[in-house]
């Protein structure tokens, strides 16, 4: 990843600068189900890797193309089945910097019903599931427990020219099943 790239910024000083959460996460209660909000610091993509052996094969992929930059149309892109975990983690070292840097889409893996994990466009993970295992996995790493992660407002989504190809490349990847995209989608 190139330091002078970023997915989210936010105004200081009257510039756009990136945003950079320390390593941490806080829990939330959303619908009666717990959550845990995951900061993931430089790294989003590779505690993605780590934290996936904690959810059970074959897990769904859902790639949400928020602000497509190509011809192809936003919506969710669903995978046209399940992938075993060698082939997730194939694809997250494949689009790692695609995934990290540039801020037009959340990724969601899936193992229902045991868990899931978001990675949000927002720079955050959002983890469903093994709660317990998960908190131990950041612990291990040194992630701080904190009261809530906040989005600083405004903050401003980075989209990078240069990626263009590797949103088409996405969505070439495998056989996906599109449809609309959710009111929630773009939180």
């Amino acid at each position: 990843m190139t330091s002078h790239k970023w997915k989210l910024g936010t105004v200081r000083s009257g510039d756009d600068v990136a945003i950079r959460y320390e390593p941490s996460y806080a829990r939330q209660v959303v619908g009666g189900v717990e959550r845990l909000v995951i900061a993931a610091g430089d790294g989003p993509v590779g505690l993605l890797r780590e934290l996936l052996p904690l959810l059970p094969e074959p897990v769904w992929v859902l790639y949400v193309l928020i602000t497509p930059r190509s011809d192809a149309p936003a919506g969710r892109y669903q995978s046209a089945k399940a992938h075993g975990r060698d082939e997730v983690l194939a694809l997250l070292e494949r689009f790692e910097s695609f995934l990290t840097i540039d801020g037009r889409h959340n990724l969601w893996l899936a193992a229902p019903p045991a868990g899931q994990l978001v990675l949000d466009r927002h720079e955050v993970i959002y983890a469903y599931g093994p709660i317990a295992e998960i908190v131990a996995k950041l612990k291990e790493k040194n992630f701080v427990e904190v009261e809530m992660i906040r989005l600083p407002v405004p903050h401003s989504h980075h989209f990078h020219e240069e990626l263009d190809g590797d949103e088409t490349a996405m969505l070439e990847h495998w056989e996906w099943l599109q449809s609309e995209l959710q009111e929630t989608d773009d939180l």
